[in-house]
């Protein structure tokens, strides 16, 4: 892949070594239909290993370029290869800074509303409440991109809402195409929340995962679309606040 340069911003987290990088097996993702006590679940594996991949960056380590190589392709191998909040966080990083803005906007989007959808489906309350407060769900993206990332996302939507419009509708259509994959973890937002700690702490605690009524789904999914709309008030300015900027990733 040819090398980009892209602007990185990070929240300061202790530094490791840059992991191997294994492609994600083709096909249907295994669900956390249980939830495991004692490994955690292949997408938060991923996640680490990205976080210690830009970590890499910031002291220059030489294995970092070709991990983060390896990563992008393996998400780009597939549609929704991962779960969102594995891919805001890259797309924010590794896309957003210097890729064409409508179209990473685009993809934001879509994942916004899986992710959400899934959100609905299969978090509690406390675990919504973490999602969004803690790991700030919807404002991940330009939050991670570093001042350049997200001044770039915030002009593009605070100068062409039309056309953000648009892209906002061609995502909704996408998302709906894909709507039910079982391409990544549908189940990853059980992992957050304050049943999933008890049950870490003391086992005798574990609940059988929280999953919304089959026959709210279709509300669920046009309640998804409705909250990632109402984020991008694209009448009125937009707040973002970024992380500091770090070194460079490239790929």
């Amino acid at each position: 892949m040819a090398c980009l340069m892209v602007a990185v911003a990070w929240t300061a987290q202790a530094q490791a070594d840059v992991p191997a990088i294994t492609p994600t097996p083709p096909g249907p993702a295994p669900q956390s239909l249980v939830l495991s006590t004692s490994e955690p679940p292949a997408w938060q594996v991923r996640r680490r290993k990205f976080n210690a991949v830009v970590q890499g960056f910031t002291r220059s380590d030489p294995a970092a370029p070709p991990a983060l190589d390896k990563i992008l392709s393996d998400y780009e191998s597939a549609p929704f290869r991962y779960t969102p909040m594995e891919t805001l966080e890259i797309l924010g990083v590794a896309y957003l800074p210097l890729q064409d803005v409508e179209k990473t906007f685009l993809v934001i989007v879509a994942e916004q509303v899986m992710g959400w959808y899934d959100v609905l489906r299969y978090a509690s309350e406390s675990g919504r409440a973490e999602i969004v407060n803690n790991e700030g769900f919807f404002k991940l993206p330009l939050a991670v991109a570093g001042p350049k990332g997200s001044a770039r996302a915030v002009k593009y939507l605070e100068e062409h809402p039309a056309e953000a419009r648009q892209a906002l509708a061609r995502a909704f259509a996408a998302a709906d195409r894909f709507r039910e994959t079982q391409n990544y973890d549908r189940h990853w937002p059980a992992y957050y929340g304050l049943e999933r700690m008890l049950c870490l702490q003391d086992h005798s605690q574990c609940k059988r995962l929280p999953e919304l009524d089959r026959a709210k789904w279709d509300q669920a999914w046009i309640e998804s679309k409705q909250r990632v709309a109402a984020y991008y008030q694209l009448d009125k300015p937009l707040a973002v606040t970024p992380t500091a900027a770090g070194p460079a990733p490239g790929r």
